[in-house]
């Protein structure tokens, strides 16, 4: 469970901006004149450096080491703004970012020091069609406006799992949903793409149009233009038992146990309706372990079998119940880290096969990494860390496949786990220390898990870290030449590769930047 950093870029890459996997070219840098054009053309959708309403705008990224300051915002309202604007940073050579929710940490990946922020906050379409079989959703809404409003309406969508999370961000990464044994990840539910292209054309992206543009968008992230609306398949909506949990801290034993046998066929969490998050944290100032859990089960059944073994552990406290429909469940249950924009953040995974041995392996890996460096680490203001195991079960996987696939192209007999790591501190002089310690982790699990042959090759997107490159891992690396043969096709210049720095790249394809034939929209 994601409860919960600054620019290292001396310590963590030879070169590009943190949190990136671009491609270092210098780009003449003009933002004050493209500034201009976008105040003269659209009036108060832009905001200059030193306004009140700049500084507002800049600073509502969730963590707050990704609060930067661009030269100006640009606010659009409809997706020919959008297309307007991006025409003009173009024509400029502006280097830009782009941000829905902010809830990404990693430095530069939806904020910009300098250039242009484009905030998509009041792209507001919230529709559904004649039958209710779609709902159209602009891409300025958060999980919590969609669930609250289409419970209205007896429905849900495959979304995500926290209130304050933007649309579009989580489902370009993938998203992981509480329905993912049945509908595999939140990408997979999409129908259709409204999506502003580097040349200023609108097109739609679904199964029929620009086919290859929707394949590659679903996990692909920013490296095809800026997704504008979405339209996401419905389902049902029903009773979901869950909440928030926080576990006895002396019964850590039984907690990875219970863990480790949800992870197996049989265990829980191939259960179609399951959804289980359970999180280990320790705050190095103290030593203090805390064992919690978020939990979803689609029904109303107060005592799911699937969770039978977390059942059995004693409680500090528990809000666990049945809820009348899933916007219960995360409008009630909603962390309160999730909304606070004053502590540095940050992400990072990995994966392993889903075996009772991972689980072990990555308890046992992240407290021996801790304890190697706690006294280091005990002196990081306000610092906790926290390892969660993320189940992706069989069921899961196939449910994507079914749905006409994903670059992710998972491709594992047992599920895998998704690991995270989750920091949250206060104080930028901490910065380096909290990185190294996620870096030295990761890389003692990876190491170990290879050895025993626990190792799966894949980062989920939205967990990703600074430094790390989840893209190249995509179906075991053969989705990557087929990512970058689509960006040279709609974006052959390769302006969501260089003007938009932030972001995980796919790079360049066989035939090179500026290189590609390009197509017809």
């Amino acid at each position: 469970m994601h409860l919960v950093t600054s620019y290292l870029a001396s310590l963590l890459f030879v070169s590009g901006h943190l949190g990136q996997t671009a491609l270092s070219h210098s780009i003449p840098r003009r933002e004050p004149n493209a500034c201009q054009r976008l105040a003269q053309v659209y009036g108060n959708k832009t905001s200059l450096l030193g306004s009140s309403q700049l500084a507002l705008v800049s600073q509502e990224n969730w963590s707050e080491a990704a609060q930067l300051t661009p030269n100006c915002t640009f606010e659009p309202t409809t997706a020919d703004d959008v297309s307007g604007a991006l025409r003009i940073l173009v024509s400029t050579k502006t280097k830009f970012a782009v941000r829905s929710g902010g809830h990404m940490p990693n430095p530069g990946s939806s904020n910009i020091n300098g250039g242009v922020l484009i905030s998509l906050t009041n792209l507001k379409t919230l529709k559904l069609n004649s039958d209710h079989s779609i709902v159209s959703v602009g891409a300025g809404y958060r999980w919590g406006d969609v669930y609250q409003w289409l419970s209205g309406y007896g429905l849900v969508a495959a979304g995500g799992r926290y209130e304050p999370v933007g649309v579009p961000g989580f489902l370009l990464g993938g998203g992981i949903t509480f329905f993912g044994s049945r509908h595999g990840w939140g990408a997979n539910n999409i129908a259709n793409m409204e999506v502003v292209l580097a040349n200023g054309t609108i097109v739609n992206a679904n199964a029929t149009r620009h086919s290859d543009l929707f394949w590659a968008l679903k996990g692909g992230s920013s490296n095809y233009g800026i997704v504008t609306r979405l339209d996401l398949k419905t389902l049902a909506d029903s009773p979901m038992y869950g909440g928030t949990t926080a576990f006895q801290p002396d019964r850590i034993s039984d907690f990875v146990d219970a863990i480790a046998s949800y992870s197996t066929v049989g265990g829980g969490s191939d259960d179609p309706n399951a959804s289980y998050n359970p999180s280990m944290q320790v705050i190095p100032a103290t030593g203090q372990v805390r064992l919690f859990s978020f939990c979803g089960y689609r029904g109303n059944d107060p005592s799911p079998a699937a969770f039978a073994k977390f059942s059995q552990i004693p409680v500090r406290f528990t809000n666990n119940s049945v809820r009348s429909n899933l916007w219960g469940l995360v409008g009630d249950t909603m962390a309160e880290d999730y909304h606070a924009r004053t502590h540095r953040q940050l992400f990072w995974g990995t994966a392993l096969k889903a075996t009772p041995a991972s689980v072990y392996l990555i308890n046992q890996t992240f407290f021996e990494t801790f304890n190697a460096m706690a006294p280091r680490l005990q002196n990081a203001t306000g610092l906790s860390l926290t390892t969660t195991p993320q189940l992706i079960s069989r069921a899961w996987i196939n449910a994507a496949k079914a749905s006409g696939g994903d670059p992710m192209d998972i491709d594992a007999d047992g599920g895998i786990i998704a690991h995270l790591i989750t920091s949250r501190w206060e104080d930028a002089a901490d910065d380096a220390v909290v990185y190294e310690f996620n870096r030295r982790c990761t890389e003692a699990l990876d190491r170990k898990a290879k050895a025993k042959g626990l190792y799966y090759p894949f980062i989920y997107l939205n967990n990703a870290g600074p430094g790390q490159d989840p893209l190249k891992l995509y179906g075991q690396g053969k989705s990557l030449p087929k990512m970058q043969a689509v960006r040279d096709l709609y974006d052959p210049t390769g302006v969501f590769q260089e003007l938009m720095p932030g972001g995980f790249k796919v790079g360049y394809g066989r035939e090179g930047k500026g290189k590609g034939k390009g197509k017809r929209h």
